[in-house]
C-alpha cells in the first residue's frame, strides 16, 4: 500500500507543478494572442472608424468598474504591506517629477506631458505584472504582486484622474476637475466599494462582477493591438523613448535606491515591490489618456511597445535584485 499512496501523492504534487506552471504563463500568452488579434484585425481593412473607440469606451464604464468593486471589496489591510501599498504611489511620483523635467529640457507640449505623467505614472501591475511576478520570484511572492496591484488602481483612480483632468485642460479649473472626477465610473466603484466592505457580496453579484472584470483584458490589448504603429514622426519616437526609459529604467532604479534607504530586509516584499515599479505602462491609462486626448500616437506606443519591451527589462531588473 505504501508505494502506491507514495506514487499517488507524487502525482498530485506534479499535477500541481504543472497547473502553477500554466498559470504563470497564461498571462503571458493572453497578452500575446490579444495583441495579435488587434493586429490581425486592423490589417483586414474591415473594421469601422470607431472600433477602437467602442472597446475602449466599454472598458472603461463597464469592465474596469467592475474590476475596481470586485477587488477593492476584497482586499485585506494589513500593517505589514506598508512598502506594496507605498510603492505605486512613490512611482507616480516619480514618474510625475521626470515627466515635468523632461517637458523642460526637451520642451514638450502640455498634452505630451500629461500622457507621461499618467501612463508612466501607473504600470501594468497585474496584467502583466502578476504573471511576470509569479514566474521569476514564485507563487509566495504573488500576494505582495496583488496588494500593489490593488493600491495602484487606487493611484490611478485618484492621482491619475487628477493629472488627466489637469493636463486635457488648457486652463485648469479646479471645480471642472472636480465635477470629472466624481463622474467618473471607475472612482464611483472605488468609494462604493470602500463603503461595502462590511457587507459581504452574494455570489450572483461576486460572479458577475468577475465576469465582467475579465473581458477587460482581452478588450484592452486589442484595442491597442488594432491602433499600433510604429511612428514615423521623430517627435514621437523620441518621446516614446523618453517615457521608456523613465518607466523602465529610471523609476525602478530611485524606488530601488529609496526603499534601500528606508527598509534592511531584502525580502520578497521588498523584491516585488522593486521589480512591480518596472512593469510597463497601465492600460486603462492609455485608455483614458486617450480619451482626453493626451497625445494619442504616443500612448499607443507606450502602451503598445512598451509591453514586449519590458519582457527583457525586467529580467535585467531581476538579475540585478538577485
Amino acid at each position: 500500500m505504501t508505494p502506491k499512496v507514495c506514487g499517488a501523492r507524487r502525482g498530485r504534487s506534479q499535477r500541481a507543478v504543472h497547473i502553477h506552471q500554466g498559470i504563470e504563463m497564461h498571462g503571458l500568452a493572453l497578452i500575446a494572442v490579444c495583441l495579435l488579434i488587434g493586429v490581425g484585425l486592423a490589417r483586414s481593412e474591415r473594421l469601422p472608424d470607431n472600433f477602437c473607440a467602442v472597446l475602449n469606451l466599454f472598458a472603461v464604464r463597464v469592465a474596469l468598474p467592475a474590476l475596481v468593486l470586485k477587488h477593492i471589496h476584497a482586499i485585506v489591510f494589513d500593517a505589514t504591506l506598508w512598502l506594496p501599498l507605498l510603492t505605486p504611489w512613490v512611482v507616480f511620483a516619480l514618474s510625475a517629477a521626470a515627466a515635468q523635467l523632461a517637458g523642460r529640457f526637451w520642451g514638450l507640449r502640455r498634452d505630451t506631458i500629461g500622457c507621461l505623467t499618467l501612463v508612466c505614472g501607473t504600470g501594468n501591475t497585474s496584467i502583466v505584472g502578476i504573471p511576470l511576478v509569479q514566474a521569476f520570484i514564485g507563487v509566495p511572492a504573488v500576494g505582495y504582486a496583488v496588494v500593489i496591484d490593488q493600491s495602484n488602481f487606487v493611484v490611478m483612480c485618484t492621482l491619475g484622474m487628477v493629472a488627466a483632468s489637469l493636463y486635457s485642460e488648457d486652463r485648469p479649473d479646479g471645480q471642472r476637475i472636480v465635477r470629472q472626477m466624481l463622474g467618473y465610473r471607475p472612482l464611483q466603484m472605488l468609494v462604493l466599494a470602500l463603503l461595502l466592505r462590511p457587507i459581504e457580496f452574494p455570489m450572483w453579484l461576486d460572479q458577475t462582477l468577475s465576469v465582467l472584470g475579465a473581458t477587460l483584458t482581452p478588450i484592452a490589448l486589442i484595442s491597442v493591438g488594432a491602433s499600433l504603429h510604429w511612428p514615423r514622426e521623430l517627435g514621437v519616437v523620441r518621446n516614446f523613448l523618453v517615457g521608456a526609459c523613465i518607466k523602465l529604467l529610471m523609476v525602478p532604479a530611485l524606488v530601488l535606491l529609496l526603499w534601500s534607504q528606508v527598509s534592511d530586509l531584502r525580502d520578497l516584499a521588498f523584491t516585488t515591490s522593486v521589480l512591480q515599479a518596472a512593469m510597463p505602462p497601465m492600460i486603462i491609462a492609455g485608455l483614458i489618456a486617450t480619451e482626453r486626448r493626451l497625445d494619442p500616437p504616443l500612448t499607443q506606443v507606450l502602451i503598445g511597445v512598451g509591453i514586449p519591451l519590458s519582457f527583457l527589462t525586467t529580467g535585467l531588473w531581476l538579475v540585478l535584485l538577485h
